[in-house]
């Protein structure tokens, strides 16, 4: 019987596949063994950083043997900070790992075989995308390291617009002391071109602008960060309901209306389900401004308002949009639209693992995949947006 590696033993290892959250999959003696910052093919010298009952994980000491995607990161913080796994990647091989663990994630989790997913969508702006950025004090403002512990100070980050990087430096100059207290520092752009610096309990409205339309958003709500690839998003979708046939929109986890208001003019109904009543106000101010007349807010949690919603909808008619939280949806969410099967089922998820595990409730209950398509959103890290479409299957018909 082979002994296990201890912490600190180095080891030569042979990096087999890069896992979804990045860490590149080797193995020492036989246990499974992850390594960030490496690739598929690659030799590499690590020491063994954790020992646990059936894998290991390991730091990179060296490269002895690159892959010929292997590029050199623009961030001086690379390695350090937890924010992006991928600098060390050329963006083509980034596409086609994530593209990979997509299919392999719909696979093991979804219990799908071979399933129907489409090409990735690249970014057209691999860096200097982000729209916002969190940092944390006290002191100079800071992203939060690998290990979780280390705090990373910072002056600029290469993944965020240019305008956020002016300011940030400029508030560096300006404030040598930093922050005096834990808490949160954000940089955001508006329709305008403003940066606006908050804490994370600011709830002044702004202005974004997404698809020919400006919204009224409140500065610490959530707003996709990537605008260029939000508006790809939005221009498949709006081709994916315009197929359906389907005249009624529930758009759940709604948020200040976004969806709901650039798909307006595709359907005669509109529920937005959301339960933060700051989104709720400015997404009634947001369809009135877009002439939404047919949109209604519910003002619930979607485990509460899906079913209201459901129950006055024609089913043969209703396309269900799903934009839940990281963690997926609750259970009983999933529950109401197996009680209730729409006509289209349109998930987006920046947790595909998590979506995998519910589009698989989904299939069992009834619904066909129809096909998965990722976007890349957040290029140089390991996160993958994704849509996932679902219809009503026969009996005995949804794998």
């Amino acid at each position: 019987m082979q002994n296990t590696p201890a912490i600190g033993e180095e080891h030569d290892v042979l990096i087999e596949d890069v896992a979804f959250g990045g860490d590149g999959v080797g193995r020492i003696d036989g246990m499974t063994v992850f390594v960030p910052f490496t690739l598929t093919g690659e030799r590499v010298r690590i020491a063994v950083t954790h020992v646990q009952k059936r894998y290991l994980r390991g730091r990179l000491l060296e490269v002895q043997d690159a892959s010929a995607s292997r590029t050199t990161p623009r961030c001086p913080w690379h390695g350090v900070c937890a924010g992006c796994q991928y600098q060390h990647i050329d963006y083509p091989e980034q596409l086609r790992l994530k593209e990979a663990q997509v299919r392999t994630l719909f696979e093991r989790i979804g219990g799908i075989p071979a399933p129907p997913i489409a090409s990735m969508v690249a970014s057209p702006q691999p860096y200097g995308y982000r729209s916002t950025i969190t940092l944390h004090g006290p002191g100079r403002p800071a992203y939060v390291g690998i290990d979780k512990r280390r705090r990373v100070e910072v002056d600029h980050c290469p993944i965020a617009q240019e305008s956020i990087n002016a300011k940030l430096i400029e508030w560096v100059r300006r404030h040598p002391d930093g922050l005096r207290e834990h808490r949160d520092l954000g940089f955001r752009t508006d329709a305008d071109g403003r940066v606006w610096v908050h804490d994370g309990k600011d709830h002044t409205l702004i202005t974004q602008s997404i698809g020919g339309h400006t919204f009224r958003v409140p500065l610490s709500s959530f707003f996709q960060v990537n605008r260029q690839v939000t508006e790809a998003i939005i221009t498949y979708l709006r081709g994916v309901l315009a197929d359906s046939g389907c005249r009624t929109l529930i758009d759940a986890y709604g948020g200040v209306g976004v969806f709901g208001i650039l798909c307006a003019d595709l359907v005669e109904k509109i529920w937005v389900i959301e339960s933060d009543a700051r989104a709720i106000r400015a997404g009634k101010q947001n369809a009135a401004r877009a002439g939404a007349a047919h949109m209604h807010f519910v003002p619930e949690r979607v485990e509460h308002g899906l079913s209201t919603c459901l129950r006055r909808s024609p089913p043969l008619e209703t396309a269900c949009l799903l934009d839940p939280p990281r963690r997926g949806c609750a259970t009983n969410v999933l529950q109401t639209l197996l009680r209730h099967k729409v006509r289209r089922v349109l998930y987006l998820s920046c947790a595909p693992d998590c979506m995998a595990r519910d589009v698989k409730q989904l299939v069992a209950g009834g619904y066909r995949l129809v096909r998965v398509t990722p976007f890349d959103m957040f290029p140089q890290t390991a996160h993958i947006e994704a849509l996932a479409e679902l219809e009503s299957a026969p009996d005995g018909d949804a794998v």
